[in-house]
């Protein structure tokens, strides 16, 4: 397999390691003894997951944001005897073919989308957040079954669903724990965790090897990746560095980017000068306004997402604080803003850093794709 980098020793040695529960006994090492995989998918980007291959099975190991000395690990299998075999180990197990399965994010439903996997989908978490044109038509017509908040599911109809397992998206206080006591198998999608767009990016072969689709995952992967690395060369070439605001006041807090977060990867990578890209954090910063305007009031450009019913326009920006307009962006007409309501942004941009990157370029450097149509993104004119 193209998939299967063959690691050394030392690198296996590690994998294992990573395997570890604390000083508890480690299933990992029940289930194999000694023997050492074959080879192991290690990402290039992602931090949060890998996959070991030994013999006819896979082992996918997620590592816990939270606690380093807690892991999930959940073994597939596609060899009914071979499955037979294990299936005593207290390690999860998926059998492919999938059969049935459940999202509880939009991502998961545009991975899913990517590699040819929709029809097995049964069970949805806040499907007005979906834009797939199959999967609402198969909500409508109940052979996709609506479970409510993805914090909050109903048990009752995720059981009638009958999923194999369901992709969740894992939070620190744990609010799974009704749907784990039901015996439902839920398997921790932590890409949105991910502090750089190409490792939220590469989640879509964690996601895949579910599926034995893991190659296919890969190579659309590489694909977005060098689109994404050959844009960021287009930005070094650049002698501008324009500087650059996020955010929004929200209940009198302006949350806006640390220096080692998500958006701020893109900032850099976009190639503008971000006044907190020294901030250390992975998170938000939680400022009051007067701090931001301190910092960010001379910013050339400034970047925000709304979701807003219909055509979202100066006037309506200003009626969510007449302050705005005392910024010099707002004032250059060089507020860039994605309407989620209508773009998909956090449905598909998450798959597609490369699309969002190449918008983010033509915006703060438009000498370098003049003619370029945005896609998720436009500039705040009217």
């Amino acid at each position: 397999m193209v998939l299967r980098s063959f690691l050394g020793a030392l690198a296996l040695s590690l994998f294992f390691a990573g395997c570890q529960s604390g000083t508890e006994k480690n299933p990992v090492e029940e289930l194999f003894g000694s023997q050492q995989p074959d080879s192991v998918y290690t990402p290039s980007y992602a931090k949060g997951f890998s996959i070991a291959y030994f013999d006819d099975l896979k082992l996918v190991h997620v590592a816990d944001p939270w606690d380093s000395t807690a892991v999930g690990d959940y073994v597939l299998v596609g060899d009914e005897q071979t499955a037979d075999r294990y299936k005593n180990s207290e390690i999860p197990f998926v059998e492919y073919p999938v059969k049935s399965w459940g999202a509880f994010s939009s991502t998961q439903v545009v991975f899913a989308e990517k590699i040819g996997e929709l029809e097995s989908l049964k069970c949805v978490a806040e499907p007005h957040y979906i834009s797939n044109t199959f999967v609402q038509q198969q909500l409508q017509k109940g052979h996709i079954r609506d479970v409510g908040l993805a914090s909050a599911a109903d048990v009752e109809v995720l059981l009638a669903s009958a999923p194999q397992f369901v992709f969740v998206s894992p939070f620190k206080d744990n609010r799974y724990g009704t749907l784990k006591e039901a015996g439902l198998l839920l398997i921790n999608d932590c890409g949105y965790l991910e502090t750089t767009p190409l490792g939220r990016a590469e989640w879509m072969v964690f996601f895949g090897a579910f599926f034995d689709q893991e190659e296919k995952a890969a190579g659309l992967f590489s694909e977005i990746a060098s689109s994404y690395n050959s844009i960021r060369k287009e930005v070094e070439n650049s002698t501008s560095t324009p500087s650059v605001l996020t955010g929004t006041l929200f209940n009198d807090v302006w949350y806006i980017p640390a220096g080692d977060s998500y958006m701020a990867a893109y900032f850099k990578d976009a190639g503008t000068k971000y006044a907190y890209g020294d901030k250390s954090g992975t998170g938000s910063l939680a400022l009051d306004f007067e701090t931001v305007f301190n910092d960010f009031r001379k910013s050339d450009y400034w970047l925000i997402t709304v979701n807003h019913d219909g055509r979202f326009t100066k006037e309506d920006f200003l009626q969510m604080d007449d302050r705005y307009g005392d910024f010099e962006a707002f004032q250059g007409n060089q507020v860039v803003f994605s309407n989620t309501a209508y773009s998909m942004f956090f449905e598909r941009g998450i798959v597609e850093p490369d699309v969002v990157l190449k918008d983010l370029v033509a915006c703060f450097h438009p000498e370098i794709y003049p003619d370029y149509e945005l896609v998720y993104f436009e500039f705040l004119n009217e």
